[in-house]
């Protein structure tokens, strides 16, 4: 079986004043990252993603690894890759590296993380001045996911803040009030930095596109996010063939412009094994941290 694999954050919680944030399912600590490591290296042959147009036999055990949101964590966990002779797929959303802009799903799981769910959905309520709160709260507070293990007041707060016309100023007030008002100073300990970028790509880790804002392609200026993302990874790496989409959001006017731009491998959030059959601009993945042994 062919897989690839999706990371997100990989800290400690004692390094970091958000704790309730790295115990959500989707991160890890170190530990655990040395121990999923250990479990793919027994059970399949590491790959890059441009090594998927060499396999002839699918039927083999191989594994991409991919890191997605550009994160600082990622570079402190490359010792790991390297001291085991693997090598890691890099997904950087150039705006937070390039002009330290936290990305908008960041700042909403960093207020979930410093307040009181309960007062940050008053706060939602209160900004939009709404009469029939019972009405929004049924149209927002609803799960997508058929496995969802959040609470109501996450939903709902995470999907009003990215789906309401007054999202992004809502999201703005809250992150100024709840967590900082230095958004530049607090990416410093958030995401890499374009020194990180130069060395990982020395030491053979492989760099792609993770959009410009990280935001979803279908409700923006594709094309003018996408090539603002390939523009600023090729001033680190040859390598501009790779990409994810942001929350897992494309179609196929995404497709096209991937294919404008000789992008050739695009990995999305979808949960499957890779085939011979796999169109690879929509390459699946499995979120590792609830896939695999800690």
């Amino acid at each position: 079986m062919v897989k690839a694999f999706m990371y997100h954050d990989i800290r400690d919680l004692n390094n970091t004043k958000f704790k309730s944030r790295l115990q959500l399912k989707s991160f890890l600590n170190v530990k655990q990252f040395r121990n999923q490591i250990k479990y793919i290296k027994q059970n399949y042959t590491i790959i890059d993603p441009i090594d998927l147009l060499d396999i002839t036999d699918f039927n083999k055990n191989y594994a991409i690894l991919t890191f997605d949101d550009g994160l600082l964590d990622h570079y402190n966990i490359t010792s790991i890759l390297l001291d085991n002779k693997i090598t890691g797929t890099f997904l950087i959303p150039s705006n937070a590296v390039q002009n330290r802009m936290v990305i908008k799903s960041h700042k909403i799981q960093f207020i979930l993380a410093a307040a009181d769910e309960k007062k940050v959905v008053e706060k939602i309520f209160n900004e939009l001045n709404i009469i029939n709160q019972d009405q929004l709260w049924n149209k927002y507070s609803i799960s997508k996911w058929k496995t969802n293990w959040w609470s109501r007041e996450m939903i709902f707060v995470t999907n009003i803040l990215r789906n309401h016309k007054h999202g992004d100023e809502i999201t703005n007030k809250l992150f100024s009030e709840f967590v900082t008002t230095d958004e530049s100073d607090f990416c410093v300990d958030l995401y890499l930095s374009e020194q990180h970028l130069k060395e990982m790509n020395d030491s053979g880790m492989k760099l792609g596109g993770h959009g410009h804002t990280s935001e979803g392609l279908p409700n923006l200026n594709q094309e003018n996010d996408i090539l603002q993302s390939i523009e600023y990874i090729k001033q680190f790496t040859n390598n501009n063939l790779v990409f994810s989409y942001p929350n897992g959001l494309y179609n196929n006017e995404t497709l096209d412009i991937m294919k404008k731009y000789n992008c050739k491998f695009g990995f999305t959030t979808k949960i499957d094994n890779i085939t011979k059959d796999t169109d690879l601009l929509q390459i699946p993945r499995y979120d590792a941290p609830q896939t695999l042994p800690l």
